[in-house]
């Protein structure tokens, strides 16, 4: 309500009527503004619906809400397979049973936590403590099939009808993806061959378009793929269809048919896992994914030592290359004496797009590089020690004899491969090299092969241009962007990856963060922040990350360590 000052007699000529103050007034309140009056009101209305429970109602629905979609989420994919245990019977002690004491005792206590046991009755077991095969590998590295990969799951991790669902969709569905994808990248014998994803690209005007369009808002585009930590992760080249893969650290391979392409909606066994079908191929992590180029096989390299092709079309795991010792048993396998102990591992694998799907480079835990060429009868082209420490990553130069390296060293290298043979065992000389100062998890070339990202634990993405036709010391890169790369003990480490193909020039990586509310980011090639993906199916940090090879739509994979693997798209 408004009201004015008294203006004495009517007819008074001196009062100046635009100098009459104005108030307002509100339960009784004078104010001398509207302004005031109007946020009077509104308090009252905030301490009205406050004291009406309303608010509290509706922060209730809302938690129920979250906890009802967090719980879809966290029910996708892989399930415990609860077994009925019967009852064990009752505990009795030998003296009880009547049963004479074996006399055995601890004669002395050996390094690692190992003790010499020695008595009377006691019987050394031969196979006891040691594996039946090299490595602790799951077989003498003779082909696996489907069947014996789900099977080597265990009970806890392939349910009644696991073998069959997974049989079905690696004999129809996956093999009906891979025949549809016609690759016309796939060139053999060319030094100077670069990797080409088929495919017509969008435009950098589309690729923002696609860029703000991504979501991980659905429950479905969440998944558990694999029952550990995931340290690789990859996705089929078909741009008609989503085929996500992880490794973890516990040697299982997740393949997780995405869309459901080919499932039987009646059949209950396919449908509960929600696409996703587990295999254990190995018995040590798995530390590289990758398809080959025409997408009819996936390979993937151990921690024990081993290097195992899916071969689509044979529907086998095959072990097409494994370290061994110098023991004679071993003298006809290809991996024969390159095997340093339990000390050595293998830690990365890259395709050589030079040959095909025939050749690959790998690095292990002791600082070696070596490129396996599987033509004719196979052969170790090289086995260079080109770093005291472990390399964790290597990267191939699209002009055909660049390679850089990096890893604990703290040093980012590049190599001359051309120099390398295995009839030498000299160390060679890198060409040019990067100090860090902390070690480094990962250094990758972009499509075009101007660019070299690095992911190091300075908290720093460095890109340097050019590094190829470089000499010497590399003093600064061309562009540095802060980045929070502590992922602590429990997570996989960061590790940045390009998208395989560029968008009219223009290259694009990826990477998780630590940030909260849990994002994956997407960055351009000069080092800008293009988006932070994140939605209510990202819950966890998202450590090992990569984009679907297609150059028509956009999809990123993430993978964290609780082995569920996210799709933004």
């Amino acid at each position: 309500m408004m009201s004015a000052r008294s203006r004495g007699d009517v007819g008074d000529k001196n009062d100046d009527d635009d100098d009459v103050p104005q108030t307002f007034t509100f339960n009784g309140q004078i104010y001398s503004s509207y302004q005031e009056m109007v946020n009077a009101k509104r308090k009252r209305n905030q301490d009205v619906l406050a004291s009406s429970g309303l608010l509290g109602a509706k922060a209730a629905i809302d938690n129920a809400v979250l906890e009802q979609k967090a719980a879809k989420v966290a029910s996708r994919g892989l399930k415990r397979t609860k077994a009925k245990q019967e009852p064990l019977p009752r505990r009795k002690s030998s003296r009880l049973q009547g049963v004479a004491a074996s006399g055995i005792y601890v004669e002395s206590e050996l390094a690692a936590g190992k003790v010499l046991i020695a008595g009377g009755l006691y019987t050394p077991n031969e196979d006891e403590g040691e594996s039946k095969f090299f490595n602790d590998r799951v077989n003498d590295g003779s082909d696996l099939t489907v069947s014996e990969a789900v099977d080597l799951c265990g009970s806890k991790w392939s349910g009644v009808g696991a073998v069959e669902a997974a049989q079905q969709f690696m004999k129809q569905s996956l093999s009906d993806v891979t025949k549809t994808y016609s690759s016309t990248s796939r060139r053999k014998g060319s030094p100077n061959s670069v990797q080409n994803i088929p495919g017509k690209s969008i435009s950098s005007k589309a690729l923002r378009s696609n860029l703000n369009a991504l979501s991980l808002e659905s429950e479905t585009c969440v998944a558990k793929v694999t029952p550990e930590r995931i340290y690789s992760v990859a996705c089929h080249p078909n741009p008609s269809h989503i085929i996500a893969c992880a490794g973890d650290k516990r040697g299982h391979v997740g393949i997780w048919n995405v869309d459901q392409y080919g499932v039987n909606a009646k059949q209950d066994d396919e449908s509960s896992s929600d696409g996703v079908y587990l295999f254990k191929p190995f018995n040590g992590a798995v530390s590289s994914l990758t398809w080959n180029q025409s997408g009819t096989s996936l390979l993937a390299a151990s921690y024990d030592g081993s290097v195992r092709s899916f071969d689509v079309e044979k529907q086998v795991f095959q072990e097409v290359f494994a370290t061994y010792s110098d023991d004679d048993v071993y003298k006809d396998k290809l991996g024969y004496n390159r095997d340093g102990g339990y000390r050595s591992w293998l830690q990365s694998l890259e395709l050589d797009h030079r040959f095909g799907n025939d050749c690959f480079f790998l690095s292990t835990s002791e600082g070696n590089v070596m490129h396996v060429d599987l033509r004719s009868k196979g052969k170790v082209t090289f086995d260079q020690t080109l770093s005291e420490k472990k390399i964790n990553t290597m990267s191939f130069h699209p002009n055909g004899y660049t390679m850089a390296t990096a890893g604990l060293s703290t040093v980012v290298q590049l190599w001359d491969i051309r120099s390398m043979s295995d009839s030498t065992r000299k160390k060679p000389k890198p060409l040019a090299w990067q100090n860090v100062g902390k070690s480094i998890n990962s250094a990758y070339f972009s499509p075009s092969g101007k660019r070299l990202l690095t992911t190091t634990m300075m908290d720093h993405l460095d890109i340097l241009e050019d590094a190829h036709l470089a000499s010497g010391a590399i003093k600064t890169p061309k562009t540095r962007i802060k980045h929070d790369n502590r992922t602590g003990r429990w997570l996989s480490t960061f590790m940045a990856r390009w998208h395989p193909t560029s968008f009219s020039g223009d290259e694009i990586f990826v990477i998780g963060s630590m940030a909260k509310p849990r994002q994956i980011e997407v960055f351009g090639g000069n080092g800008g922040l293009l988006r932070e993906i994140s939605g209510g199916a990202l819950t966890a940090v998202a450590s090992r990350c990569c984009f679907h090879p297609s150059a028509e739509k956009l999809i990123v994979i993430g993978g964290n360590s609780s082995g569920r693997v996210t799709i933004a798209r």
